[in-house]
């Protein structure tokens, strides 16, 4: 676990250092105001998937070990996804006006709303090549894969931005552009594995969807737990706090990216093959992690608040004026970040044995 952990977090390290550039670089050329609008448009390229993809993704996890051929059940969780996905899709490009007015106050344009609807519909593919990538443990595969999209995107967007010009819309056709490529990537693999497509039967597809809607309403509301205070923000503040807001949020996830991820990546493939080697005591297994969760949370406590200590003088001196009042608001966001980590941990357990709707 240890192995597969810091090959995640070096990846993390990498990407982390990437996006900090394309943030700083992208923080050069928009206002606050215009940050805002992006967090709140890239807050629906989060939420959107989750509604599109139904779960899906977490069915590769929980089923990838009564899988003989995973090829076999990544074809299927495709189909299901395709028939799902695409419909709703064109259903929201027919209330694009209706979407801008509620969740964007109309300050979006429709080339905007299409480009992240686009982006959102691409997102299932390589997200689903990840998670077989995860449960196969092909650690330093899968974090290539992740670094060099991370600089196709840092590289498209700063092209755009600085080259092209072309403002606040070039982070969003940034991303569709690496979506799009790594999409490619996934087909490709499709292609090599042809003899294990396999069109799920009627109740194959309920069964999957069965298990794995349940995660839709999990990871909604997790979802607004860390987000929701932007769309507050908006309706109470001008935009420019909600920029501020966000901009904090994004150094906090740092944390996510460099300790929550790799936890859960090296974590989740592990414990699951511990459960299912010694099923019958899973609950001794259970509470033993559950101890790791409160040691880790305790870990961090003392950890984030010195870390911001030493660092603050560094991030004073790289900020522009205008984003420092975003300083004192990270240390607490930064610690929901450590409990919520603690989460993928203690919920090993019930995702093992498919009590999802529990979960």
């Amino acid at each position: 676990m240890l192995k597969q952990f810091l090959i995640y977090s070096a990846g993390a390290i990498i990407l982390r250092a990437i996006t900090a550039l394309s943030i700083l670089c992208t923080i050069k050329f928009i206002t606050p105001a215009e940050f805002g609008l992006l967090a709140l448009i890239n807050n629906c390229m989060v939420f959107l998937p989750i509604i599109l993809n139904m779960g899906l993704r977490q069915v590769l996890a929980i089923e990838f070990h009564d899988t003989p051929n995973p090829w076999i059940l990544v074809w299927q969780l495709l189909i299901i996804y395709l028939g799902i996905a695409a419909p709703i899709a064109t259903l929201l490009l027919f209330k694009l006006e209706l979407i801008n007015r509620y969740l964007f106050l109309s300050q979006a344009s429709n080339h905007f709303l299409i480009l992240a609807l686009l982006t959102s519909l691409l997102n299932f593919m390589p997200e689903i090549l990840f998670q077989l990538l995860r449960f196969q443990k092909k650690a330093f595969l899968l974090t290539s894969m992740q670094i060099i999209m991370g600089l196709a995107l840092a590289s498209a967007t700063i092209y755009l931005l600085y080259f092209k010009e072309l403002g606040l819309i070039s982070v969003i056709w940034a991303q569709l552009i690496t979506q799009f490529a790594a999409s490619l990537f996934f087909i490709c693999l499709l292609a090599q594995n042809s003899k294990s497509f396999s069109c799920p039967s009627f109740k194959q597809a309920l069964n999957y969807l069965k298990t794995g809607l349940p995660f839709v309403p999990n990871i909604i509301f997790a979802w607004l737990i860390l987000a929701s205070n932007r769309w507050l923000l908006s309706r109470y503040w001008p935009l420019e706090q909600v920029g501020i807001y966000s901009f904090s949020e994004n150094i906090s996830l740092f944390f996510q990216t460099l300790i929550t991820q790799p936890l859960m990546h090296s974590f989740l493939p592990i414990a699951f093959g511990n459960f299912a080697q010694h099923k019958a005591n899973i609950r001794s297994l259970d509470k033993q992690y559950n101890k790791y969760a409160c040691s880790f949370i305790i870990l961090w406590l003392v950890i984030i608040p010195l870390g911001f200590w030493l660092f603050k003088p560094i991030m004073v001196y790289l900020l522009p004026a205008a984003y420092l009042t975003a300083l004192p608001l990270i240390t607490p966001l930064l610690i929901a970040q450590a409990i919520f980590a603690a989460t993928h941990i203690t919920s090993a357990s019930i995702q093992f044995v498919k009590k999802t709707y529990y979960l």
